[in-house]
């Protein structure tokens, strides 16, 4: 039988989404304890549930801190945190980009590149061109 998408092994090993800033402000020993180390991953940065930025961090629990003194402070109040395995690392900058360019949060300065792949957008406009160039010609 082939393998499901349920079956294999997950990309993200844990998450905690919609925590407070405050959690790390009154909670960071807490916090830094829970996450443990060398745990890899992507943020979420919110402003009241939209998303503000998206960063990925070789070790979650001190990046996140990291933004409560840089120039993202107070422009944030909420965030996630996705834990991917170790075994899966090696896709955070791929799964970045990913979540960039789909959410298109208003901190993230530019929207970047996936290592390697194919843009197939100028040949389906292309090949849509093609498609309806008869339409109007009175055939």
């Amino acid at each position: 039988m082939a393998k499901t998408w349920a079956r294999s092994e997950s990309l993200v090993e844990a998450h905690i989404r919609d925590v407070s800033i405050g959690a790390i402000l009154k909670h960071i020993k807490s916090f830094r304890e829970f996450l443990g180390r060398k745990r890899s991953g992507i943020y979420v940065l919110r402003k009241d549930r939209k998303v503000y930025y998206v960063g990925l961090a070789s070790s979650l629990r001190s990046r996140l801190p990291d933004h409560l003194d840089d120039h993202h402070r107070g422009e944030w109040n909420q965030f996630d945190l996705y834990v991917l395995r170790k075994n899966k690392v090696k896709y955070l900058r791929e799964l970045e980009t990913l979540l960039i360019r789909v959410a298109k949060p208003t901190a993230n300065q530019r929207e970047p590149n996936f290592l390697r792949h194919n843009n197939l957008t100028k040949k389906f406009k292309q090949a849509l061109l093609k498609e309806t160039s008869g339409l109007f010609l009175g055939r």
